[in-house]
């Protein structure tokens, strides 16, 4: 039978919470939604390497190779060889060999690449917080990438911008997190118009520009209430956002997945305050699309990637890190016609473009193309 391989050099997780963790999930429904329309069955294969080996060796026992459409494929925040919850390398030549099989019988693969955090020293915890073994898992991590440019066509970023860092000399798109479908939210009348933030706090020049604009906007007095959801570990730490708690304007909360429903219901704009550094030029926010599926427009700092999603979309204001500027856009941002104009624009478009499924019709598209062109060339 026809069919389609996903491909996970890990085990996916049962119930996540987090972004890393959610999108595979996701993938997974969407794609198995793809192959129920295009009558092709979704062949899955995750798991730690015992249970990979498996899945593998009942794959290649009970489907032909030439049936096999494409492949797609994620990689890890852990260099594949040390996916195991251990880390220890069982089965070296597993994944690769599996790979090889595939691009020998013109199987073409698709591999969406996550992060490049190892890349930076200030970012990147080793193992077991041994700072020794940072230039080590650095060029495990260097070897990972020669490794996919031997096996993969098509490599996916989470923007275009990150290939300054992964350095993908083949074809490689962006593939952004996919939005979460969600009912256009009834906004009510408030006098006050309220602005959310979810999210960390440790970017403190980010999230002390916004704080201080807020404070010039509401200098004298609440013209719009600030919902600050943020970890309540976090926030205990941080004295110098605690200076804020008294303040009229802001409602600081320790919420999240189903608790954030009501607050994105009544907020009429969503807040992306980042420090403008390298990584932030790359790095795509799951928030910035949870945002956008509950219809908020929203205030960004320039940071390239979210930026030019941002203006070439017409779904937000982009701001420099800058208390005065960060200020008029969030005034701007609230002015009725800019932000009716902009509800419009995610209203049209934000969900058809960027749903799980949209994501999965791109790569099947492409990876489709890549294989009638194999075929083609004999």
């Amino acid at each position: 039978m026809k069919h389609i391989l996903v491909y996970f050099p890990y085990e996916l997780q049962k119930n996540p919470k987090s972004g890393s963790g959610v999108r595979p999930k996701r993938l997974v429904e969407a794609f198995k939604r793809y192959g129920e329309k295009q009558q092709v069955e979704t062949v899955v294969i995750s798991g730690q390497s015992k249970e990979r080996k498996q899945k593998i060796n009942e794959y290649l026992h009970q489907y032909n190779l030439s049936d096999a459409l494409f492949c797609y494929m994620e990689n890890s925040t852990m260099p594949y060889w040390l996916t195991d919850k251990d880390h220890v390398p069982r089965a070296i030549g597993m994944d690769f060999g599996f790979w090889k099989k595939l691009k020998d019988n013109h199987i073409p693969i698709g591999c969406f690449y996550r992060d490049v955090y190892w890349q930076f020293n200030d970012m990147y915890v080793p193992p077991f917080g041994k700072k020794f073994l940072t230039p080590v898992m650095q060029g495990i991590y260097r070897q990972e990438l020669k490794a996919y440019h031997k096996a993969v066509d098509i490599m996916y970023l989470p923007s275009l911008e990150m290939n300054r860092f992964v350095n993908w000399t083949k074809k490689f798109d962006e593939l952004p997190p996919g939005m979460e479908k969600t009912d256009e939210p009834e906004k009510s009348s408030n006098s006050i118009p309220t602005a959310v933030y979810v999210g960390g706090i440790t970017d403190q020049i980010g999230i002390l520009t916004m704080l201080e604009a807020f404070d010039e906007i509401n200098g004298a007095g609440t013209n719009v209430q600030l919902d600050f959801i943020c970890r309540e570990g976090e926030f205990k730490k941080d004295q110098e956002i605690q200076k804020y708690q008294e303040k009229a304007w802001i409602n600081i909360m320790h919420l999240s997945g189903d608790g954030l429903k009501e607050v994105y219901k009544k907020a009429d704009i969503a807040l992306i305050p980042r420090e403008k550094n390298t990584y932030h030029d790359f790095a795509m926010p799951v928030k910035l699309f949870e945002y956008l599926s509950y219809h908020l427009p929203i205030v960004a700092t320039n940071c390239d990637a979210q930026a030019r999603l941002l203006e070439d979309n017409n779904f937000g204001i982009v701001s420099k890190v800058d208390k005065q500027d960060f200020k008029e856009s969030v005034q701007k941002a609230l002015k009725p016609e800019v932000h009716a104009s902009m509800v419009s624009s995610i209203r049209e478009h934000a969900f058809a473009e960027n749903s799980w499924d949209a994501r999965v019709e791109k790569v099947a598209k492409d990876l489709t193309i890549m294989r009638e062109q194999e075929v083609k060339n004999g």
